[in-house]
C-alpha cells in the first residue's frame, strides 16, 4: 500500500466562471432561488451577491464546490447573457414532454 494515494478532485472550472458572471442559485433546503453575480470564485467557493428586496441592502450567499458536486444546488451562470448555461439541473418528465 501506498504512502500517498493521488486522487482526482472536484474543482470549480475557474475558465467557466468567474468574478462579475450572472448567477442563480437554489439550494435544495429555499423554496425559491436567488439570482446575483459571482464576487469571488475559486477551485473550492463561489460567492454570490444578490439585493435581498430591503433598501440599500445586499447579501451574500456561498456554493461550496462539495455541495454543488452532491446536487445540492440547481445554477444557471452566464458571462454576457448571450448564453446561460446549467449545472444541478436534471432533465424532468412533465405532460408536454421532457424539458431540462
Amino acid at each position: 500500500m501506498a504512502l500517498v494515494v493521488e486522487q482526482p478532485i472536484a474543482t470549480f472550472d475557474l475558465s467557466e466562471i468567474a468574478r462579475g458572471d450572472l448567477v442563480y442559485g437554489k439550494h435544495r433546503t429555499w423554496p425559491e432561488g436567488k439570482a446575483g453575480f459571482v464576487t469571488s470564485a475559486t477551485e473550492k467557493e463561489l460567492i454570490v451577491q444578490y439585493h435581498p428586496g430591503i433598501g440599500n441592502v445586499t447579501n451574500h450567499f456561498r456554493i461550496p464546490i462539495d455541495e454543488a458536486v452532491d446536487a445540492q444546488w440547481e445554477i444557471r451562470y452566464s458571462h454576457d447573457m448571450s448564453e446561460v448555461k446549467t449545472y444541478g439541473i436534471e432533465k424532468q418528465d412533465t405532460e408536454e414532454g421532457a424539458t431540462e
